[in-house]
């Protein structure tokens, strides 16, 4: 079990490591959801002197520059867990750290907002339900750093249907597991994903937050992944939460 645990975290993290443009992106990436993102924390941000923003899995640290020139918050962190990313931030005043959404490295109650982009669907374990569970492990380490009152934004892309969801999870596990890629479907030989639906992201995040604002659209997707089914009706969800912690310790 461990060693497929090993397997299959060690591919992940080289799919990753070999999508160099993922490392050098700026400006708006998601330009339905990155301004909302935006607007959501400078509206509630008047002196951003000590504000404190988190991202898990920040890439090249875009989404940290935006918020730096548009609010002036200066405390930011990006955890990230692929190494090579550590040369490619876009601005010096990023703290790149290096860490795991399922057990991040810093302690409860540290920052007032927390983000996280596109992620959860490549936390996956051996089947489609302990990838569910590191989903909601995830979730869970974002609500322990966000400072009661603090807020914690997650964006992520869904498939409508559970179903073909499942197969799609077990199918880019087998073709990870023997090195077979299918470009076409955007599919590369390290690439295993597990996507939720917009009803798990929900049951998820009411769990430790209480949502103050949710936010959906529909992907356009290529002929190709219509005609196969599997994805047809995938989406990207933004929903935002509000840490209230009856135990403050």
């Amino acid at each position: 079990m461990k060693e497929m645990d090993r397997i299959v975290r060690a591919k992940v993290v080289e799919h990753f490591e070999k999508t160099e443009e993922y490392h050098q992106r700026k400006g708006f990436i998601h330009p339905e959801f990155d301004p909302l993102i935006l607007q959501f924390i400078r509206e509630r941000v008047s002196d951003p002197k000590g504000v404190r923003v988190l991202e898990v899995g920040g890439g090249s640290g875009y989404m940290l520059d935006l918020i730096f020139r548009e609010t002036g918050i200066e405390c930011l962190y990006n955890c990230e867990i692929v190494p090579k990313v550590y040369k490619n931030q876009v601005n010096d005043r990023i703290c790149l750290i290096g860490g795991d959404a399922l057990n991040l490295p810093f302690k409860s109650n540290s920052f007032d907002y927390v983000i996280i982009k596109n992620l959860l669907h490549h936390l996956v374990g051996k089947t489609r339900g302990e990838s569910k569970k590191f989903a909601e492990m995830a979730v869970r380490e974002l609500a322990r750093v966000a400072k009661d009152g603090g807020y914690i934004i997650v964006l992520e892309q869904y498939n409508q249907s559970r179903f073909f969801s499942t197969i799609v999870f077990y199918l880019t596990l087998l073709f990870s597991i023997l090195g077979v890629s299918f470009r076409r479907l955007g599919w590369g030989k390290n690439v295993i994903v597990s996507f939720l639906t917009p009803t798990e992201i929900d049951e998820i995040l009411n769990r430790y937050v209480n949502v103050v604002l949710t936010r959906e659209t529909s992907l356009k997707v290529p002929k190709i992944w219509k005609y196969t089914v599997l994805m047809s009706r995938v989406g990207r969800k933004l929903v935002v939460g509000c840490c209230v912690k009856t135990d403050k310790n």
